[in-house]
């Protein structure tokens, strides 16, 4: 085969100066038949014989929310003006621990030195001398290990312990127990040996100062207790002046938004709701629209470059997803068209447009009616009724929310083994204020037990017979895993439960000791019921639908939060918020089992 060679020229352009460059990209305009013929290249001569929007009138219409509450709890007032929605909606009724009943008492002393400032050293001790305001650990100094064994987490809670007897026989004002008593209609000097106005005044100062701080809203919070969820409901006129109710399902602590409500004829699903003060008002307007901007919009003027920072390159958009390619198109052809004519609503108001008149620069008119409604098709609106028209939910709620580490935290896992669910209490409240670690107090609970034991070995290491067979009546659980087990129901119970035949009931766990009778363990979380009562006292039930408590498993927080309104006030409250899971758990959870021991 014969060799060759391949061989090439390329011609490539050099620039001698680079003026011969710049002078082609300043784009300079020569004449006026270089500019037609730049315009018709561009189609700016393809023009409409019409004019663009010179102002607009608006007639509108908006309608306060007037009432809040859930299907299972009767609608109440609401005033849109003096706190968003969240406080009422989300709001926990408030069980102060020691460090919060302690600073209750120094405001009161505070209160006092400030108004009375002569005999402020007089009156405080005064208060700290009455038993009613004193802390007290309660504990039973003369406690056998029995009564120690009952209350096992109270006796073997040191927080609790040392913080409390560091206070009691008078130290300090529990300012809590004195809270009570103000707002049973007991004035303050009732406990002083005359009475005395100013301190009734510093009294009521107290409980303003309560109310303003921990905001316990009279208004009852939507939480459904079996669902594990809020489940908010509102109630507005309508247009024809008629209470309607709209509301919300699987809403869980994370900001209420205007998407998501659903109408519904009833309140409570069966009659009537109550009736409302109507708080309609009709807004006309006459306003001059400007020009719409936003990211990554074709630019109008010739040679100028649009930002990289959208990218509708990456849109890719099937067959079947119209919504894309219609959103693509009018964002880039039509871009320059669109026009803004801002309206202002108040927040917690139902809003909708009922016409609107566009006068342009040619001065004709064009009117343009409300949107007729139609399920197929709706945007950034409502569905208030079947018959009723479109309208847009502004809700009454802050942008801004502070939110606390958790004071308490449980993680619901299931237990496909035992079929079965374990609330694990991974943070419980701590007497000092927050949180703390519950799986520790528990550890410290187990310890206090097993030193009941008579041989001082753990009861969980079963019994060992002399044919070398061990027999063990069931595994003990960690204190803070309290059981949830499946509940077959009866007739009656199942329409109770709208129409479901199981249902996860809280149980207990035995806590055994060797010369005791076993009692039952109990949950130590507010989220779990426990409502600060002694722990030999039955907490009331607790039921969960099954299908709340998924594979994945979920957790449920107790926070607080805070956010500032618009008159500047602060407010601050407890809420709870539910999460996703981190799985299931395999627990090891059986009982009745004998194993072959090596003797």
């Amino acid at each position: 085969m014969e060799e060759s060679i391949l061989m090439w020229n390329r011609l490539e352009s050099s620039l001698r100066n680079e003026s011969q460059i710049e002078n082609a990209l300043r784009f300079e305009i020569r004449d006026a038949l270089w500019m037609l013929t730049r315009q018709w290249q561009f189609g700016e001569l393809e023009g409409e014989d019409a004019g663009t929007a010179a102002f607009v009138q608006i007639d509108a219409e908006q309608s306060a929310v007037t009432a809040l509450g859930s299907q299972t709890k009767p609608p109440q007032s609401f005033d849109i003006h003096k706190m968003p929605f969240e406080v009422p909606l989300e709001g926990e009724k408030f069980n102060p621990g020691i460090a919060d009943r302690l600073e209750m008492g120094r405001q009161w002393e505070r209160i006092l030195s400030k108004r009375l400032p002569a005999v402020a050293k007089t009156i405080i001790k005064q208060f700290k001398n009455i038993a009613l305001f004193h802390f007290s650990p309660g504990l039973n100094i003369t406690a056998g290990e029995e009564l120690k064994f009952q209350q096992a987490q109270l006796y073997s809670d040191d927080d609790h312990i040392l913080l409390t007897e560091s206070l009691a026989r008078g130290r300090a004002i529990d300012g809590y127990a004195f809270l009570m008593e103000l707002k049973s209609g007991r004035p303050a000097s009732i406990f002083l040996p005359q009475p005395d106005e100013a301190v009734n005044a510093a009294g009521k100062e107290f409980i303003e100062w309560f109310n303003r701080v921990y905001q316990q809203s009279p208004l009852a919070n939507c939480w459904h207790e079996n669902h594990f969820e809020y489940q908010p409901q509102l109630c507005f006129p309508d247009a024809t002046g008629r209470p309607t109710v709209l509301r919300k399902e699987e809403y869980y602590g994370e900001g209420l938004a205007w998407y998501g409500f659903e109408p519904t004829k009833f309140w409570d699903g069966q009659s009537q709701p109550v009736d409302v003060q109507e708080q309609r008002k009709t807004i006309k307007e006459t306003l001059i629209p400007g020009g719409v901007r936003f990211r990554g919009m074709p630019s109008t003027r010739l040679w100028q470059m649009e930002d990289a920072q959208v990218d509708f390159g990456s849109i890719r958009a099937s067959s079947t997803e119209l919504n894309k390619m219609l959103f693509a198109e009018f964002g880039l052809v039509y871009g320059n068209d669109w026009l803004v004519a801002p309206l202002h609503f108040s927040y917690g108001t139902m809003c909708r447009l009922t016409g609107m008149v566009i006068t342009d620069t040619f001065g004709n008119e064009t009117k343009l009616t409300e949107i007729v409604p139609d399920r197929n098709w709706a945007f950034f609106q409502n569905v208030t009724s079947e018959s009723d028209r479109r309208w847009l939910f502004l809700a009454n709620t802050s942008d801004i929310v502070q939110e606390s580490s958790p004071v308490e935290k449980v993680s619901f896992l299931r237990d496909e083994m035992a079929n079965m669910v374990w609330g694990v209490e991974e943070i419980i409240s701590s007497p000092f204020g927050g949180g703390r670690d519950g799986e520790q107090q528990a550890k410290k609970t187990v310890r206090l037990v097993e030193s009941f034991n008579a041989q001082h070995m753990a009861s969980e290491e079963g019994k060992v017979s002399g044919e070398g067979w061990k027999y063990k009546a069931g595994t003990l659980m960690a204190e803070n895993r309290i059981p949830f087990i499946p509940l077959v129901l009866d007739a009656a119970q199942t329409a109770a439960f709208k129409k479901r035949k199981v249902i996860l009931q809280r149980a207990a766990t035995p806590r055994v000791a060797d010369q005791f009778v076993p009692v039952r363990i109990r949950p130590r979380t507010s989220l779990l019921g426990h409502t600060g009562a002694p722990e030999n006292q039955r907490p009331g039930p607790i039921f969960i639908f099954e299908e709340e408590v998924p594979k994945t498993g979920m957790k449920l927080s107790l926070v607080w939060k805070r956010t500032r309104w618009f008159n500047g006030q602060t407010l601050q409250w407890l809420a709870r918020k539910k999460t996703v899971g981190t799985g299931e758990i395999d627990a090891n959870f059986v009982f009745d089992t004998l194993k072959k021991t090596n003797l």
